[in-house]
């Protein structure tokens, strides 16, 4: 296996959105380390600082972790670590305003993004990763290994289907369920 190319720490609250993030970093080589909402993250980046240890290259918080507040993370960190790079998502939108984009830029993220609409997951999920991959200055995205991953993923979240008979008599007729796959 490769040696990872950068380090991402994910402040995140537990879900598949998170599992998404986390496996698009990880398929282009980017060690994440994933936490929860009650880290106290600016005394963490003190700690690493005063101890002359290396700082993540990214920062991705969800700013529904009010909490956290991610905007002062991110004025602190514009102060006290101008190079570390801080990516918002607001983790309850498809879509991010132009005005609140700005205002997240001007508090000191690099960006602001929305959250990954689970429909069309692949092609959803490539820019984010292209802006990701241009903010921490590396090579072009890899396609396929982003696609492979997220194909594992999407396989191992799918919801099961559960099947119920009121009675043994129907338990007993066969049962075709409709797929949306067309091949026949």
């Amino acid at each position: 296996m490769l040696q990872p190319l950068k380090f991402a720490l994910m402040i995140y609250p537990v879900g598949f959105q998170g599992k998404i993030w986390q496996t698009v970093l990880r398929s282009q080589n980017i060690a994440v380390i994933w936490e929860s909402g009650d880290v106290n993250l600016i005394k963490s980046l003190q700690q690493l600082q005063q101890n002359a240890l290396s700082l993540p290259d990214l920062i991705l918080i969800d700013t529904r972790l009010q909490s956290l507040r991610p905007y002062a993370i991110c004025r602190w960190c514009r102060k006290h670590c101008p190079a570390l790079k801080i990516v918002l998502v607001n983790g309850a939108q498809y879509e991010v305003l132009s005005s609140e984009r700005q205002w997240a830029i001007c508090q000191g993220a690099a960006d602001l993004l929305p959250r990954f609409p689970t429909s069309n997951l692949i092609s959803n999920t490539v820019a984010h990763t292209s802006e990701i991959l241009d903010l921490l200055e590396l090579p072009s995205l890899n396609h396929s290994a982003l696609v492979s991953a997220l194909l594992k993923l999407r396989t191992s979240h799918q919801p099961k289907a559960v099947v119920t008979f009121p009675s043994k008599r129907l338990a007993s007729v066969p049962l075709k369920i409709a797929s949306k796959n067309k091949s026949h």
